[in-house]
């Protein structure tokens, strides 16, 4: 069943089981001699971020033990995202064409991806102990492991799940609205985080009445699509104008900055329109709801 609370599981065992099988998916991953080690830190990084937001959705219940676990997969994440961001730099810039499919563009996408390979090789030739990095990661997340045999989870369930989701919920709220009265790169990025964090917790909870949680997960996933494509062009842009000797002429800089000025400007539009829908209700209200139906789910099982 994966990433998602069983019926007939209490919640505490749930987290504990969630947590355990996405931190054996990392060590997999990372001890597989075969694993290219670009898809490598890629599938590492989305575990960490997965169970962050499975702690974020019971922090109340993990007490004084929240922060210093969400802090460590935090952390653990970051000491992974040099590689991983030069990576990102070529599958946006790969998007970008496709969007922009016109061969005048040709020589212009051309000469970037090289530029933008080169980039990325050097970071790959400077982490000379990548390799051990990667070993000395695959060691730490075994001690995780038995970690999370300890987690204990205080509380009621549906208390637990219905602040976990209020807070996280009203984040996302709260950051719309300022997108809104003032633009800006900062608000877009915490928007997206909001609803990468809101996208898991709907996952968890899928079960609880599939067809009515199934369309918001695929509505959340278009709006990460959105939100997280305007990211990764928001951090190309930074990068392309923070090393001018790193991209040559001035004028195809330019010329690229306008294609991914249009290109973010077409998908903030359409973001926000599906986060204005997605995010419509109340917090306290939406958090209500979804208590209810675990609440009801709970009731029905068997035994």
């Amino acid at each position: 069943m994966g990433y998602q609370f069983k019926q007939q599981e209490s919640l505490a065992s749930g987290v504990r089981r969630i947590a355990d099988e996405q931190l054996s998916q990392a060590i997999q991953i990372l001890q597989d001699p075969e694993q290219n080690r670009h898809y490598a830190i890629h599938e590492v990084r989305k575990r960490f971020k997965k169970l962050r937001g499975l702690v974020r959705l019971v922090r109340s219940g993990l007490g004084d033990e929240y922060s210093a676990i969400n802090v460590w997969y935090r952390d653990a994440g970051r000491r992974l995202s040099r590689i991983r961001d030069a990576e990102s730099l070529l599958e946006s810039l790969q998007s970008l064409q496709l969007r922009f499919p016109d061969p005048a563009y040709s020589a212009l996408f051309a000469e970037f991806e090289n530029r933008l390979q080169t980039r990325k090789q050097k970071v790959v030739d400077e982490w000379v102990d990548l390799d051990q990095e990667l070993e000395q990661l695959s060691a730490e997340l075994q001690q995780s492991k038995q970690l999370v045999e300890n987690w204990k989870i205080k509380g009621a369930s549906t208390k637990v799940l219905k602040a976990g989701l209020k807070q996280n919920y009203q984040r996302g709220t709260d950051a719309l609205a300022q997108l809104h009265q003032s633009p800006s790169d900062d608000l877009f990025h915490e928007c997206r985080k909001r609803s990468k964090y809101h996208l898991y917790h709907i996952r968890l909870l899928n079960e609880v009445w599939p067809t009515i949680l199934s369309a918001r997960q695929a509505e959340l996933d278009e709006l990460n699509d959105y939100l997280g494509d305007d990211h990764d062009l928001a951090v190309m842009t930074q990068v392309i104008t923070g090393e001018p000797e790193t991209f040559g002429l001035a004028a195809d800089v330019e010329q690229l900055l306008t294609l991914i000025r249009q290109q973010r400007h077409d998908l903030q539009t359409a973001g926000l329109k599906l986060a204005d829908r997605i995010f419509a209700e109340k917090p306290k209200a939406f958090a209500h709801r979804i208590k209810r139906y675990w609440k009801l789910w709970k009731a029905d099982r068997v035994g």
